[in-house]
């Protein structure tokens, strides 16, 4: 079908964009137009004109809209087009005509408040669709669109699967509704959060009840509730316990088994007594849950928005350890006392079997246990590791008592210290887990076996300690040599946890690759980065060789920064859906910045792809609480996150996935701002270039004494007769 084409006049090229116009139900089906819209003309002026070419009355009463897009379309654009937003439309942009926000929002409002209404589950899907927009939604929200919401999610009974279907798009809008921000989770009554828990409760007893969706957005209004409502929190761990939905993880709908783990990960995180909470998971089988319903049914390839809140329950599970990291030994209390005397009479059984209880321990035994002095709790007395490092000794003295006394009286050319270097080992460990941190709002890396196991940090204690013990001897090292070891043993552990992932689905599988990762490998992937000795580089002649070679590697640093930007990154959005996202890379010749939405964080489209462009001459950047959506970050969290400000108050914001990309980023961002780059990262990088550099320069003089100053110059000679050529 031929469209007609209707041209609107304007002078220059910039200010114009070339638009397809549809009509949108209830209007009759209409010849599409094809226009070129001025942009400095009102949009009030563009719908007057359509709407006389199509004979459409009331034009006060239209908008435009983007148009649905094709099955499958990748990040398609979607909302009504404002005065405020209309500057983002581009040439090829499909636009339809439809009623305007407000009278929209009445007609559903009265649809949907209607106590009888043949198409009701229509109207109740088209809001749901509409309630993503800003636009509309505040305008539904001005006519009590929450309250009368709530009433009817209060008053439905899942009689059906068509009022079951009603339900889930209700719910739906809902959710949509209050993602927006604008009106406050404590707003909304008792009993609509009762009802939620009834929903649940009621599907779980009978299951003829269950809906996929209504559960799955039941259990996603009540984790906002938990993590934003001071009011209801309390309503919903009164009436529902962390555990109660642990079933619905068997259900085979991925939305069901995502927000049945987001809603256990808000209830962790909001807890007075976390260990309460997790020995109730615990007791309710939990992690058998976890390893049968979600790894298992997988099989490995877990989609990326139920990875993150597997990641957020590793790091709950890990930070239980956290108040024992902190704890210092108390003189005097009796449960510190009775774990410190555990290792030596499991040491030395046969030296205090008749023994009474509390009958003083050899200062020998402490000693030769590896304690400093005689009396242990002046080691525990540094937090980290605090207490926990008498833990994990007494879970390893405990669990795997053979192994335990096998690597205490394995004597070699230097003893190892069993109690020193444990303590030390802890503490590498709580660097490697993070302990007190708080999960990362956009984290996917989980180790399957850190999540289902029940004490995952003295498991992975108790392998790192015979991991430690073989490195040392590998190493033939001393007592102080200790520093030396635990870096090994810190870069063993790192490296195989970094490169395992999804494949690490036992302890045993994981104590492999430690040992299969021996030293020698280690060291022969470090050798060649291996920095100059300390004396030679404070020499006064390589300094002034570095204060020369400086300026070339900073451009080099600034290189590879902008590198980065031009292969681009993918990004989350800025919102509580995990499942939208943007990709954002700069042009070739670093003069424009262009993005758009793709559908996952890894897509890596073509840059003719990405239809939005920022001028990098007119950009702005905004780093940390000073971003606009600093304020969407839960409390407690450290996020990197930056803003790129252009046209005015346009802004486009950034969550960046670990602090590596942040460093990247803003320092990038820096440099074409004609800023320094701020980041510690860039002068690392500086060093690393730096000694690299001289270690080659100087490889021709290799053992060759350098003198800290230089060489002082001889006076010249009376004269130059000692000089003479040779007659031909």
């Amino acid at each position: 079908m031929m469209t007609s084409t209707t041209g609107i006049p304007g002078s220059g090229k910039q200010d114009r964009v070339k638009l397809a116009i549809q009509s949108e139900p209830p209007f009759p089906p209409k010849q599409p137009l094809l226009l070129i819209v001025l942009q400095n003309l009102p949009l009030t002026s563009i719908i007057r004109d359509v709407c006389a070419q199509w004979s459409v009355e009331n034009p006060e009463r239209h908008a435009f809209k983007y148009a649905d897009p094709p099955p499958n379309a990748p990040a398609p654009k979607f909302g009504y087009i404002t005065e405020d937003n209309r500057h983002k439309l581009r040439d090829g942009d499909i636009l339809k005509l439809a009623l305007a926000p407000s009278v929209a929002a009445e007609e559903l409002f009265r649809k949907i408040s209607a106590k009888t209404s043949d198409d009701k589950l229509q109207s109740v899907k088209e809001l749901y669709s509409l309630s993503k927009d800003y636009v509309f939604a505040l305008e539904f929200i001005k006519l009590e669109g929450i309250q009368c919401l709530s009433t009817a999610v209060e008053g439905s009974q899942l009689a059906n699967e068509v009022e079951k279907e009603q339900l889930a798009h209700i719910l739906g809008a809902f959710l949509e509704l209050m993602e927006h921000g604008i009106v406050s989770w404590d707003a909304l009554t008792e009993n609509f959060v009762k009802k939620l828990i009834n929903f649940i409760d009621k599907s779980l007893d009978h299951p003829e009840y269950f809906h996929p969706l209504v559960i799955s957005r039941s259990l996603a209004i009540l984790e906002s509730i938990v993590l934003n409502s001071s009011k209801f929190y309390q309503t919903v761990a009164k009436e529902m316990s962390v555990s109660t939905p642990i079933p619905f993880l068997s259900s085979p709908a991925v939305e069901v088994k995502y927000n049945t783990l987001a809603f256990i990960n808000a209830m962790i995180s909001k807890a007075n007594n976390r260990e309460e909470v997790m020995h109730e998971l615990s007791l309710n089988r939990f992690s058998r849950s976890l390893l049968d319903a979600v790894l298992n049914h997988f099989h490995g390839d877990v989609p990326q928005e139920i990875a993150h809140e597997l990641y957020v329950f590793q790091c709950h599970v890990l930070n239980m350890v956290e108040s024992r990291m902190k704890m210092r030994f108390v003189t005097g209390d009796p449960k510190m006392e009775e774990d410190a005397r555990l290792l030596p009479t499991r040491a030395f059984p046969d030296e205090y079997s008749g023994s009474k209880h509390g009958a003083p321990i050899s200062e020998q035994h402490w000693k030769q246990l590896g304690f400093m002095k005689g009396d242990p709790q002046d080691d525990f007395n540094e937090s980290p590791p605090g207490i926990l490092a008498l833990d994990c000794m007494v879970y390893f003295a405990k669990s795997k008592h053979d192994t335990f006394t096998r690597l205490l009286f394995s004597y070699t050319d230097s003893q190892c210290p069993f109690a020193l270097t444990c303590i030390a080992l802890t503490k590498v460990l709580c660097q490697i887990f993070r302990i007190g941190e708080q999960p990362s709002e956009i984290g996917y890396e989980f180790i399957p076996v850190l999540v289902w196991s029940e004490e995952p940090f003295k498991e992975v204690f108790s392998i790192g300690i015979q991991l430690l013990f073989k490195t040392w001897r590998e190493m033939r090292a001393s007592v102080l040599d200790l520093e030396k070891v635990l870096a090994v043993v810190m870069k063993q552990i790192t490296t195989v946890l970094q490169g395992g992932g999804s494949s690490l689905t036992s302890f045993d599988i994981f104590k492999q690759r430690l040992f299969d990762l021996s030293y020698k490998k280690i060291t022969s992937s470090e050798e060649s980065s291996q920095l100059l000795d300390e004396s030679v580089l404070k020499s006064k002649p390589v300094q002034e060789l570095c204060v020369k070679i400086k300026p070339q590697l900073l451009e080099l640093v600034k290189e590879e920064r902008l590198r980065h930007l031009i292969e681009g990154s993918g990004f989350p959005k800025s919102s509580r859906r995990r499942d939208q996202f943007f990709y954002c890379r700069l042009a070739p010749n670093q003069k424009v910045f262009h993005f758009g939405d793709t559908t996952t964080v890894n897509q890596v489209p073509p840059i003719e792809a990405l239809d939005k462009k920022i001028q990098v001459s007119e950009m702005r950047l905004e780093v940390g609480a000073n971003c606009p959506h600093s304020s969407t970050i839960k409390r407690g969290q450290v996020p990197n996150i930056f803003s790129i400000f252009y046209e005015g108050d346009e802004h486009l914001d950034f969550i960046a996935p670990n602090l590596t990309v942040f460093n990247i980023w803003v320092d990038g961002l820096s440099i074409l701002t004609g800023k320094r780059m701020p980041s510690k990262a860039s002068e690392d990088d500086l060093e690393t270039l730096l000694n690299m550099d001289l270690k080659l320069r100087l490889l021709d003089i290799e053992n060759v004494t350098i003198p800290s100053v230089p060489p002082s110059i001889p006076k010249e000679p009376a004269d130059y007769d000692f000089y003479y050529k040779l007659d031909n």
